[in-house]
């Protein structure tokens, strides 16, 4: 096996292997070698906390944090691709003129840009630089051409079970389960929790245009800081559209556009293109069996005429709404306080929260009842939420 720069690596002697570990300890199981491997790994990697205790056994993991965190703002400083470099670099240019500069220099770097090789052959012409652009972007399409897709996927739905897939996902309890079969269930929970709040602060501490900490270290205000991220997101809104058209003409356009935008949103809920959760779908069939309800019952899209805000509910059965609420997606409170950031979501959890606040009023508003499940109850007991709901349901 070779390494770096062509070096021959023996995995029996290389503590980066478990073969290392099971050789020397024949009583350790394939886990426990795989996890020292891992560690060792780690350990030799400044992003990782790991990296810090083997370095300073004799600090407290809070010292090893703060340790951390410094290193890696030090790192986005010293590179060109960050925008802290700039901004240590030329503190008097606006956010817009230190976005351009990062911008042209991860160009540079990237050989898949023409600017990469301008910089690279400054005395050659503009024709050959292209050339030369033009093969090594060939040469990669070709490398990438089916590269980890479909069938070669080993990580694809097709190739591997719900289970299978579940207990590879660090968000889902049968992960820690399946790693550390000797625990608790208690103790599976809390280290659940622990990744939730692990990752949660990595995405608060990661300083980009699309977060609010973003703007909170420029200096600004939090209401200041919300505005500012508002107009970033908006990529489409009424303001925008009378800046570039007119009062008239502009209000105009953001108003088709509005119209046509809820047409295809409500015709997308009618056409089944909405997908559920595999474990939400999983949670409607068994109370469709036990209800002995042959046709299919459909999800309920409710429209708030008020709000012009169409709202997609998971189960509808006569008057009565139950809706699904994911653990992450829905920000489940067990795991997450009112600040906690949701990446995939771009928001706070207070966000997502005041969201199904208002979707819930609107579906009592139009006279449905609703019960609310979240994906942890039916992880801790599915009989129990099951026969819930069908008591709701028969209610």
């Amino acid at each position: 096996m070779a390494g770096k720069k062509g070096q021959k690596i023996n995995i029996e002697t290389s503590t980066r292997y478990p073969y290392y570990w099971k050789k020397l300890n024949p009583d350790w199981t394939d886990e426990q070698c795989q996890e020292k491997t891992n560690w060792i790994k780690r350990s030799s990697n400044y992003q990782c906390i790991e990296y810090y205790e083997k370095k300073y056994p004799d600090l407290s993991h809070e010292d090893h944090l703060k340790l951390k965190e410094k290193l890696l703002i030090q790192k986005r400083k010293n590179k060109k691709t960050n925008i802290e470099y700039w901004k240590e670099r030329y503190p008097d240019k606006s956010l817009e003129e230190l976005e351009e500069l990062r911008s042209k220099a991860a160009k540079e770097e990237n050989k898949c840009n023409l600017e990469y090789w301008i910089k690279k052959y400054p005395n050659k012409s503009l024709e050959e630089v292209k050339e030369l652009h033009k093969t090594h972007y060939q040469s990669w399409l070709s490398h990438q051409e089916g590269w980890g897709k479909g069938d070669k996927n080993n990580n694809s739905k097709k190739n591997t079970s719900l289970e299978t897939r579940n207990s590879r996902s660090p968000r889902n309890i049968a992960f820690y389960e399946r790693k550390y079969p000797d625990l608790s269930h208690e103790e599976h929970l809390k280290l659940q929790k622990e990744f939730f709040n692990k990752n949660a602060l990595a995405v608060k501490n990661a300083v980009k245009p699309t977060n609010i900490e973003y703007y909170l270290n420029q200096g600004m205000s939090e209401e200041d800081a919300k505005i500012a991220l508002s107009e970033r997101q908006a990529t489409f809104s009424l303001y925008k559209c009378i800046q570039k058209y007119g009062d008239e003409k502009g209000l105009e356009i953001f108003n088709e556009r509005q119209k046509v935008w809820n047409k295809k949103l409500q015709k997308s809920f009618k056409s089944g293109k909405y997908v559920q959760s595999p474990i939400a779908n999983k949670l409607f069939e068994e109370i469709k069996s036990k209800l002995n309800i042959n046709n299919s019952i459909e999800e309920k899209y409710i429209f708030n005429d008020k709000l012009h805000k169409g709202y997609l509910f998971d189960f509808c059965y006569n008057n009565k709404l139950i809706e699904f609420n994911g653990d992450y997606w829905h920000a489940n409170p067990i795991f997450y306080g009112p600040k906690s950031f949701i990446k995939a979501k771009n928001k706070r959890a207070e966000t997502i929260w005041e969201y199904d606040k208002i979707k819930i009023q609107t579906a009592k508003d139009q006279g449905y009842d609703i019960l609310i499940i979240w994906e942890h109850d039916y992880h801790e007991n599915p009989d129990e939420v099951i026969n819930k709901c069908i008591e709701f349901l028969n209610s």
